[in-house]
């Protein structure tokens, strides 16, 4: 058995709560590796990301938060 047959098996044994989370890790290895040719085509292909991006795009400014108030380096 190849170790992409066996992952393949794997997956199917996984929880859906973990499933998620191992597509948003192989979109950005993907990334990683170029296999996207931009940023637009990489969040495109995370599943849910264009209709998140959309609607903080349509809340307003005013809902927001100033960068300056936000911890970065935590």
């Amino acid at each position: 058995m190849t170790t992409r047959e066996y992952l393949k098996i794997q997956i199917d044994t996984l929880p859906d709560r973990v499933i998620g989370r191992l597509c948003e890790f192989i979109q950005f290895q993907k990334f990683s590796i170029g296999l996207y040719d931009n940023d637009t085509e990489y969040l495109s292909s995370i599943p849910g990301m264009v209709s998140s991006i959309k609607a903080a795009a349509e809340e307003p400014l005013e809902d927001g938060t100033d960068a300056d108030s936000v911890r970065f380096n935590v």
